[in-house]
């Protein structure tokens, strides 16, 4: 089944690049486009409560290039299972398969996204301030908590319809309340309002790894505690309710 998901991502990829210019990379460009944008408007109109401009640019791309792979695979787990109506109801092939098969299609993304955002920060600033294993590290948990955080999403949603919907608000949401076009010193009262939101950790596994900040033991054991439980709500899900599916659809 896995091998099968991975062949499918890798086909997914091959047919976004068929008959383009640049495939994949335009996402890649559009963000790099929103990064420009968005740092022009808060780094400027707003610099009096933020720092100077080429830290919170660095900031709000490395939080950017984090959250839209969260994002981006929550997003389309909700609605992949309508994708595959007649493969999951004919097919003895679990929710594992097209869950993996999305995150895999985004993970490329985000690999790219994080290149030109090296690439960038060697043109602009002339060095890498990155610490690759700790960005290892935090890529790999931030894959583990997406990944059963999209697999609860696409059987919740496949049980109940309206689900996706919300969960899409609930996304809306938690962009704006993590320190993504924020920082985390605008907070001084209220910070307890990030250590309560779990995005705050993931979004820090990736974004202080790139900008050779120290990933505190804070966020490394609230990370791995994060995707331990979550493995576990998954994996007891799975063999509870996931051989329903059919039934749902």
């Amino acid at each position: 089944m896995i091998r099968f998901a991975i062949y499918a991502g890798l086909a997914d990829m091959e047919a976004s690049i068929r008959r383009t210019i640049l495939g994949p990379l335009w996402s890649t460009l559009g963000l790099a486009f929103l990064v420009a944008c968005l740092s022009l408007f808060f780094g400027s109109v707003l610099k009096q409560v933020l720092p100077d401009y080429p830290e919170y640019t660095a900031l709000l791309a490395s939080g950017l290039i984090a959250w839209t792979f969260m994002a981006s695979c929550v997003h389309q787990s909700c609605n992949l299972v309508w994708s595959f109506l007649n493969t999951l109801r004919h097919n003895r092939m679990t929710l594992v398969v097209p869950v993996v098969r999305v995150m895999l299609r985004n993970f490329v993304i985000l690999l790219l996204n994080i290149s030109l955002a090296l690439i960038i920060a060697w043109l602009y600033f002339g060095r890498l301030a990155v610490t690759p294993l700790a960005l290892l590290g935090g890529i790999l948990l931030l894959v583990l908590n997406t990944f059963w955080i999209s697999y609860v999403a696409a059987l919740a949603s496949a049980r109940f319809r309206d689900l996706p919907q919300l969960i899409a608000w609930g996304l809306h949401l938690a962009f704006f309340l993590t320190p993504i076009l924020w920082i985390e010193d605008n907070l001084p009262r209220h910070g307890y309002l990030i250590d309560i939101n779990p995005f705050a950790s993931l979004i820090a596994l990736l974004r202080h790894p790139l900008l050779g900040l120290p990933v505190t033991a804070e966020i490394w054991l609230g990370a791995s505690l994060i995707g331990l439980l979550g493995l576990l709500l998954a994996r007891w899900l799975g063999r509870h309710a996931a051989h329903r599916l059919p039934y749902w659809l």
